[in-house]
């Protein structure tokens, strides 16, 4: 009983661990393009300006939420295995 239950939990924290992680890359190779875009455009708006703009755009995104999957997917993945050793 205890074992499935330990698993999961270590489970939930290397998934957070890659969460974590993933949503900072994807930050920080936004904030690049947001910074290079600027630069190539010679925008009249102030740089940081500009960038803090768009990371607020960014994070209402759907490319954001998407990150989330790293959870979803694999328990999901357990599940579906569960049931079809179960149930199959």
């Amino acid at each position: 009983m205890f074992a499935p239950l330990r698993l999961l939990f270590f489970l939930l924290i290397i998934q957070t661990v890659v969460y974590v992680l993933v949503s900072l890359y994807s930050r920080m190779v936004r904030k690049s393009k947001l910074k290079r875009h600027w630069k190539q455009k010679n925008l009249t708006v102030d740089r940081d300006t500009y960038v803090q703009r768009g990371l607020k755009k960014y994070d209402g995104s759907i490319r954001r939420k998407l990150i989330l999957l790293v959870y979803i997917i694999p328990l999901g993945a357990i599940a579906l295995l569960i049931y079809a050793s179960n149930y199959m």
